[in-house]
């Protein structure tokens, strides 16, 4: 790992939105040329009250995530949130996190654009102060059927079980030009709670099987996690 520049820095923009609303997140991500952004189906839970307070009265929501460079984030956000109305009631809520760590192939894609020479490793290279959090959330995005590549490649490197969500590319027809290749609409999406010491290995073997360089087109990332329960491991207070 080696650590870059704050120009180099990624964030995750999360939206979330009534599903009503997938064509016009669609229609603004492919305007602002947002090419990794990924959508599963969510179903709201909390009470009524909670849900109006928070703009998502409505149950049946969307869940779209989106990586950037931080520099361009708050620009975004301020474009999503104005189109989307997102300060009316009932309209939604957006918000971001800081990415940790990113497969190289994909950082090199998201700050220096299609032309930029991706390297033949596929070794996770961004990777921002962790400011001493014990665990990683390791996020891999990948084509519709790699799931069993993902998880056979993380548990090499120390992982122990992961959670499978199954969503979608937006904006598939602006995408289709991206660097020449038609991206596959259909996405397995698999989280692995990681400590962080095994953090850096578990995102290699996965991106060496099922990087963006692969067939499965992964984008293999990492969020920090903070406080954590019930990894069936004793904790030291």
């Amino acid at each position: 790992m080696s650590e870059t520049s704050k120009q180099n820095d990624i964030k995750m923009l999360v939206i979330i939105v009534d599903r009503r609303q997938d064509a016009k997140v669609a229609e603004i991500l492919g305007s602002e040329r947002i090419h990794f952004h990924f959508i599963t189906l969510a179903e709201g839970t909390a009470g009524s009250e909670t849900m109006e307070l928070l703009g998502l009265d409505s149950i049946d929501k969307s869940y779209i995530c989106c990586l950037e460079p931080a520099h361009k984030i708050p620009g975004l956000l301020r474009a999503v949130s104005a189109k989307l109305q997102l300060r009316k009631p009932g309209r939604g809520i957006a918000f971001t996190m800081p990415v940790s760590c990113l497969n190289n192939s994909v950082l090199t894609l998201l700050t220096k654009g299609a032309g930029g020479e991706i390297t033949e490793s596929e070794e996770d290279k961004l990777e921002n102060e962790h400011n001493g959090q014990k665990h990683d959330l390791i996020i891999s995005i990948v084509n519709h059927g790699f799931t069993t590549e993902v998880m056979e490649s993380a548990k090499t490197a120390g992982a122990t079980g992961g959670t499978v969500l199954h969503g979608r590319k937006l904006g598939i027809d602006e995408d289709a030009k991206f660097m020449g290749i038609a991206p596959q609409l259909e996405k397995d999406i698999v989280a692995i709670l990681s400590v962080h010491e095994k953090r850096n290995d578990i995102m290699r073997a996965i991106t060496k099987s099922c990087g963006f360089n692969t067939e499965a087109r992964g984008v293999i990332l990492s969020l920090p996690v903070e406080e954590i329960e019930g990894l069936g491991s004793a904790r030291a207070d």
